[in-house]
């Protein structure tokens, strides 16, 4: 398999002749870097206990049921589907050995890590090593990824598994089919976390269009293979489905609510509760209803779900608030009400600063190798595709989450080539030469 590479341009001077100091310098920097970003998160973790609180609480509550009753459901005789088993099932992992919060927390240390250093991997394969040593420092640096450390969810850990199983997907060592069944099996692990990984690999096949037709066809074929075995690796849990709720849904049943949440007359693009009417309803039957409820409403007032479909866009994207909001209570004991309200704003502020960083990062890309690089490359593609679900079914800022790493690469494109600009000269420097 080849590496894309249309869109390498954009690092021609860190892909020029290393020089074996600056090698070194860049090995201690990434050294570096990782320590302190595995430090400030350690740090966070003694400062600030984990509280479950909203959806951390219903992963808790699951992996209690888990590891109780043997059940995924909120008790032994409420068996579910509603929410993907994969988080529960990795928290029960841990209180199998301890009650408290400790093993959640060292499960996302480790996710971390892995977060760190597979994004200094990709962005040096993609962009160069200089590049990749910018994207590892914003990541390391950025507070939201810092925050949720100390949280009960499954966004550390999709971002985590998304990203290993890209370190597989057209690498350029190793047996090419060993990678993509690599890549295959541990998306397909990942699709126990959020079954929204079914659809990376078309994604990335859909990169390779720039490259013509021949190239486009081996992706398109290696993303079906990679998309089956996913659906192998999911018919476990598949199969359980079937036997517990009547019907064979892959992983989850909320598929139907949240295109619901995001496409009704009342919707404002976020959460919502539920309408009485599905109550008494079966999962299944909940699902298909909602879903059915949800395509009525964009059929017969397509203007409004146009307009929702840019309040979910806005609303995706308009604030970084939720590693705060979900350890809010132990916050405030800590900092009180102000160190709150600044640790809202500071991850807010970073998060916008990387949005404009990865636009200007993509307006690199085009001035240096035209508008197809720009958009045609891993992590404006993976960006594009998490974007365009949670605009299409519900936003809330959280939802950007899985595009963070793939933000902070493009975002570093840009600073790299503005470090890279010759110092300007003023003209009183210029009579002194």
């Amino acid at each position: 398999m080849s590496s894309p590479n249309a869109w390498n341009g954009a690092s021609t001077e860190a892909r020029s002749a290393p020089h074996q100091g600056s090698r070194t310098r860049r090995l201690g920097s990434y050294g570096t870097l990782l320590l302190v970003g595995m430090g400030l998160r350690i740090l966070w973790a003694i400062a600030v206990p984990m509280l479950p609180v909203s959806d951390s609480w219903a992963y808790h509550q699951f992996a209690r049921t888990l590891v109780d009753h043997g059940v995924y459901g909120w008790s032994a005789t409420e068996p579910t589907a509603y929410w993907a088993v994969g988080t529960s099932a990795l928290v029960a992992f841990t209180y199998l050995f301890t009650d408290s919060y400790a093993g959640v927390v060292i499960l996302n240390l480790i996710a971390g890590f892995m977060i760190l250093t597979l994004t200094h991997h990709l962005a040096a394969r993609w962009f160069g090593d200089r590049i990749a040593i910018l994207a590892l420092a914003l990541v390391v640096f950025w507070p939201n990824l810092i925050f949720f450390t100390t949280v009960l969810s499954s966004e550390l850990f999709f971002i985590a598994g998304t990203l290993a199983g890209l370190i597989f997907w057209q690498r350029q060592t190793g047996n090419p089919m060993v990678n993509l069944l690599l890549a295959g099996v541990i998306w397909g692990l990942t699709s126990y976390i959020r079954p929204v990984i079914l659809l990376v690999p078309l994604t990335l096949a859909l990169v390779d269009l720039a490259r013509g037709p021949r190239r486009f066809v081996v992706s398109a074929m290696q993303a079906g293979i990679a998309m089956l075995l996913i659906l192998l690796v999911a018919a476990p849990w598949t199969i359980r489905n079937q036997q517990v709720l009547g019907a064979p849904v892959m992983i989850s049943t909320n598929f139907g609510p949240n295109l619901w949440m995001g496409n009704n007359p009342a919707s404002n693009g976020g959460y919502m509760e539920l309408p009485s009417e599905v109550e008494h309803m079966t999962e299944i039957e909940r699902s298909e209803y909602l879903k059915e409820e949800a395509k009525q409403f964009m059929r017969e007032d397509p203007g409004a779900a146009i307009r929702l479909l840019g309040l979910k866009l806005v609303r995706l994207n308009i604030r970084e608030t939720v590693g705060v909001v979900w350890n809010e209570e132990n916050l405030r004991a800590l900092v009180g009400d102000k160190g709150v309200t600044g640790a809202k704003l500071l991850a807010t502020g970073y998060w916008y600063l990387l949005l404009i960083g990865a636009l200007a990062g993509i307006a690199v890309i085009w001035r240096r190798n035209g508008i197809v690089a720009a958009f045609f490359n891993p992590p404006v593609a993976l960006c594009g595709y998490f974007t365009s679900l949670h605009v299409i079914v519900v936003a809330d800022d959280r939802y950007h989450m899985p595009s963070s790493p793939f933000i902070a690469m493009m975002a570093a494109v840009a600073l790299h080539a503005l470090l890279s600009r010759p110092a300007v000269q003023f003209p009183q420097d210029k009579a002194a030469a």
